[in-house]
């Protein structure tokens, strides 16, 4: 999962590929697979994915050879037969030959190696050893949150807004209405390791998409200030100014995804700042910010940790009970 979740991605080809090795380490007994078969395995996977109609790099106007393939077959320009010849082609040079590296080193025990020929790959026992004894369940939804997040990034790599407040402790650009932010959960997902935000319980439906800062303090759906909760902790906290810790793990949350090479890092560096110290005034300037125009706090203040409160957890596991 490090390959996907913090290797270098201009594109999405290392997700298309990912889930087609998923697909074989999970159905697959053949330790071998021709890479025309490949081809057709990434063009129904792309067809499926392409209904979202989001783009798939991160160069803005342009198309990666497989959206053009599609867009090509879809037209009628170019037989199927062509179209994934020409898929197999693509993905030889942009991804086959890129997928094991991380950072400037290849890991040690790859999941595939190319036959001397070219025709073919041999896939090595580290992926079927991922799915032995029906282990980890947890990668394909991983996976199509990484996805996800990729498509996100390069849909909004023109979008990132300031957060200056003008002199009339107003925002100045921020003027994004409230929308519904549900479609951005499973882009936070794989940030979360599926435990609540607020009182770091295991999630489970429904789950909430909150503002840590309250929205109606600075009017935007910005991502670095979003988060996963549960319905019961979302709902009591509601507009209420959170506890500085929030605002801390909060900061931390951000720094982590910066660690990553995701287009969402650029965006968090446009928006909040280059080094962690300006994006650490800038967070903490909003939280100020809203703490002077709100005044409310969420229960006791700085001294409420639901993380820490017995009841709350044990209310939260009840709901939880409730729900199996």
């Amino acid at each position: 999962m490090f390959i996907i979740l913090y290797g270098r991605n201009a594109s999405t080809y290392k997700m298309g590929l990912g889930k087609a090795l998923i697909d074989l380490g999970k159905t697959n007994s053949d330790k071998k697979i021709l890479l025309d078969e490949l081809g057709e395995d990434l063009k129904n996977i792309y067809q499926n994915r392409l209904t979202n109609g989001l783009p798939q790099m991160g160069q803005l106007g342009k198309k990666t050879v497989i959206e053009n393939k599609l867009d090509e077959l879809k037209v009628g320009t170019i037989t199927e037969q062509n179209a994934i010849a020409e898929i197999t082609k693509n993905a030889k040079v942009m991804v086959l030959e890129k997928f094991h590296n991380l950072g400037q080193h290849k890991i040690p025990r790859p999941f595939f190696t190319p036959s001397d020929d070219g025709r073919y790959l041999e896939l090595g026992d580290s992926l079927f050893n991922v799915f032995a004894d029906n282990q980890n369940k947890e990668l394909v939804p991983e996976l199509d949150s990484r996805w996800s997040l990729l498509e996100f990034g390069y849909s909004n790599a023109k979008k990132a807004e300031s957060l200056e407040v003008g002199e009339d402790l107003e925002y100045v650009r921020n003027k994004e209405q409230r929308t519904n932010l549900t479609p951005l959960r499973p882009i936070l997902e794989g940030y979360h390791q599926n435990t609540c935000f607020y009182c770091g319980e295991e999630l489970f439906d429904p789950i909430h998409v909150d503002h840590v800062i309250p929205y109606t303090a600075i009017k935007h759906n910005e991502i670095w200030n979003l988060v996963l909760s549960h319905e019961f902790c979302n709902e009591d906290k509601l507009d209420n100014i959170p506890p500085k810790q929030f605002v801390k793990k909060l900061i931390e949350r951000n720094e982590f995804v910066l660690k990553s090479d995701l287009p969402l890092k650029q965006e968090l560096k446009k928006v909040l700042g280059s080094t962690p110290e300006e994006r650490i005034q800038k967070v903490e300037k909003q939280y100020d910010f809203a703490k002077r125009k709100i005044v409310r706090m969420w229960r006791e203040g700085d001294n409420f940790d639901p993380s820490k409160d017995e009841k709350w957890k044990n209310m939260v596991k009840f709901l939880h009970d409730k729900k199996i």
